[in-house]
């Protein structure tokens, strides 16, 4: 598999721009999903969120390797765009953020089934508006309203707990792929109701 250079420079400078400027505007806001669609537009083609990079993993050939290994390459390059971004705000961590790593949920699967439900059914409903429209606003405004149920910041929280010298990275990890992965298989869900009807 080659790697796409100028896809992978895309991915890393949106995800560079929605951890510096973009989150710190939450992306549930009005103001967000606008700067969110501008990101989209600047950066044509990267997904920027790792939610996207799941959604079209989930929704593309599962036996494809090639499909797994380049949106794994996107997923990486959403991270280091988010580590740098950190890193400048931050000044190489001499500004305290607060930060701290979330606990792992998915263990507590059983309290939490309501919360994947919702991931799982916003991924189905999101990826339909991002997939027929061919507008970076309609996509970006119904993450707005849809952002509520889904996590937005998974590349963000990889990049603070990398630049963190990897502080909660377990943790961190695990909730970034089981939040990419159940709105992943909510899009997927999605396709396939679609294509049903």
């Amino acid at each position: 598999m080659e790697i796409d250079k100028k896809v992978m420079m895309a991915e890393l400078g949106g995800a560079f721009v929605v951890s510096w400027v973009v989150l710190g505007m939450n992306l549930g806001t009005l103001g967000g999903a606008v700067a969110l669609a501008v990101v989209w537009m600047a950066f044509s083609g990267a997904h920027v969120l790792p939610i996207v990079t799941w959604c079209n993993i989930m929704t593309g050939d599962l036996a494809d390797q090639d499909n797994w290994m380049g949106n794994g390459m996107r997923l990486v390059a959403q991270v280091i765009g988010a580590t740098l971004a950190i890193v400048l705000a931050t000044e190489a961590g001499s500004i305290e953020t607060g930060w701290a790593a979330t606990d792992m949920w998915i263990t507590g699967i059983a309290d939490n089934i309501w919360g994947v439900l919702g991931m799982v059914a916003a991924g189905a409903l999101w990826w339909q508006v991002h997939t027929r429209c061919d507008s970076e606003w309609a996509s970006a405004f119904g993450l707005m309203v849809l952002g509520g149920a889904m996590v937005l910041t998974g590349a963000h929280e990889m990049g603070a707990s990398v630049s963190s010298m990897g502080d909660g990275i377990v943790d961190t990890l695990a909730n970034w792929v089981c939040d990419g992965l159940f709105v992943g298989v909510g899009a997927l869900i999605g396709v396939k109701i679609d294509e049903a009807i």
